[in-house]
């Protein structure tokens, strides 16, 4: 089945936001412009002006080269599922092997959290 819709990648902008766990209403807010015009920005990044880049680069803690994809960067989504489990698909782009390696350590650590969080709660409701 073939569909006449191009698919379009979405921009490291929106793949930021979205990592952010941001809507488009609130960094539009924090812009201090409309809804509608920050979701241009997201469709054509290319035709903003830097002063505005800057300006979303502070919103979402970026450099302002990551919102037009010349670094590599790393991106985390989560995706929030029924029963309140959340998946997360990782975007790893080149980092540095020392970033990497401590990005590892962080998510080892964040997982025994989870474990241990998740033993508590069971204990709790067992007892």
């Amino acid at each position: 089945m073939e569909s006449n819709e191009k698919y379009e990648r979405p921009s490291a902008i929106r793949l930021i936001r979205e990592s952010n766990g941001f809507s488009q209403e609130f960094v539009a807010a924090k812009l201090e412009i409309t809804q509608q015009a920050y979701s241009n920005i997201e469709k054509n990044p290319e035709n903003s002006s830097i002063k505005r880049l800057k300006q979303i680069s502070e919103v979402l803690s970026v450099p302002v080269t990551s919102l037009i994809g010349e670094t590599e960067h790393y991106i985390q989504q989560n995706f929030q599922q029924q029963g309140g489990q959340a998946a997360t698909i990782i975007h790893v782009q080149g980092i540095p092997e020392n970033e990497r390696q401590l990005y590892e350590r962080y998510i080892e650590q964040l997982k025994s959290e989870i474990q241990m969080l998740k033993s508590m709660l069971n204990q709790k409701q067992s007892g």
